[in-house]
């Protein structure tokens, strides 16, 4: 019962959105903001920035709700938007991620999920924060939002190679990081 009055809501905010009434651009806004601020913030490196983010998803979203045929992919296209800006964003700051080959990476790292235990969630984000950017947006993109390699060296406009080099070596800072931590 309450998935169908979440999806009615959904599709009654859409509706108003498309005609254009400020009440439903303010609910769609109060209901998305935490999740698209949240995606921004771990993508750029302080909330300032992450607020410049989450004010252009808006202006985006309201531009273009007009073009949202499902009502139910809503929190999918917030996020797509949110994903897309937050690299524009990115590129627009930062003209030259950082470039490296896979095969300068001479250290092997290993996967131990123990290493993780006990490490507050807001501490991990600060380390995830505290990567280059390359290194942050790649990590961000494949180990959180789920893209492949494939896709985000499509999106950045670089090797496929290039992605999976900086994916190790933001794994391999977060490691050290971790290892440190305490």
């Amino acid at each position: 019962m309450t998935i169908m009055k979440q999806k009615l809501k959904d599709r009654d905010i859409v509706a108003g959105c498309k005609a254009d009434k400020p009440q439903s651009q303010r609910l769609l806004y109060d209901k998305y903001c935490r999740l698209v601020m949240g995606m921004a913030l771990r993508y750029t490196q302080n909330i300032s920035d992450a607020e410049d983010v989450t004010q252009d998803v808006f202006v985006k979203i309201f531009m273009n709700i007009h073009t949202l045929r499902d009502e139910n992919t809503l929190t999918t296209w917030i996020k797509t938007i949110t994903t897309h800006t937050s690299l524009d964003f990115l590129k627009a700051r930062n003209k030259n991620l950082i470039t490296t080959s896979i095969d300068d990476i001479t250290n092997e790292i290993k996967d131990n999920n123990k290493i993780y235990d006990g490490i507050p969630t807001e501490q991990l984000l600060k380390f995830v924060q505290e990567l280059p950017d390359g290194y942050r947006t790649v990590f961000n993109l494949h180990a959180i939002d789920g893209y492949k390699h494939e896709e985000i060296a499509q999106m950045l406009a670089c090797s496929e190679s290039n992605v999976r080099s900086q994916y190790l070596r933001a794994r391999k800072l977060l490691r050290e990081k971790i290892e440190n931590y305490e």
